[in-house]
């Protein structure tokens, strides 16, 4: 039964056993997914820790960071997509611990370079994030580029904000 149970995708590790009192126990411990992910061939799976590929659900839809463009399929994972499935884990546990952020985050996309664009939910601009290192440190300085410019200027001001290069943020003002 556990190796029954340990084939299912959603299950890391499933344990049965008999106690002192011949009750059986069952304990299982299931993968948790970490991002949804869109490939450019037009597949979707959730995304765990360590980069397994989870099927969807017929039974629930998580809410997750949602990553698209991801170059390729499941399973495949050749050393560049390794790095980048490391880089959209890293983004996503910030993204889940801020519930700010989570909630301004539409999608992540992925650009040809591997790198992540994020479209917000408000406002029209695009947010150039780079990979997802020091991605604290970048989110950070967006919320400060967020309260003292974005809060004057309006939501739609700018057309790109790029958050990619060290301490600094630029921003690309919209044309008229």
């Amino acid at each position: 039964i556990e190796a029954k149970l340990e084939r299912n995708a959603w299950v890391r590790n499933a344990e049965l056993f008999f106690d002192n009192k011949q009750v059986l126990q069952v304990r299982v411990e299931e993968k948790e997914p970490l991002a949804r992910v869109f490939t450019t061939d037009g597949n979707s799976y959730y995304i765990s820790r360590n980069g397994e590929w989870l099927p969807l659900s017929e039974h629930f839809s998580a809410r997750l960071p949602v990553f698209t463009n991801y170059p390729g399929s499941s399973g495949a994972i050749n050393r560049a997509d390794s790095l980048l499935v490391l880089n959209m884990e890293q983004v996503s546990d910030y993204l889940l611990k801020d519930p700010f952020w989570m909630s301004q985050v539409a999608q992540i996309d992925i650009t040809p370079a591997r790198t992540f664009e994020i479209v917000p939910v408000i406002g029209n601009h695009i947010i150039e994030f780079g990979d997802g290192a020091e991605c604290a440190k970048k989110f950070r300085k967006l919320l400060i580029f967020y309260q003292q410019v974005l809060s004057k200027t309006g939501m739609d001001a700018y057309e790109k904000i790029k958050v990619q290069f060290k301490d600094q943020v630029v921003a690309v003002k919209l044309e008229n």
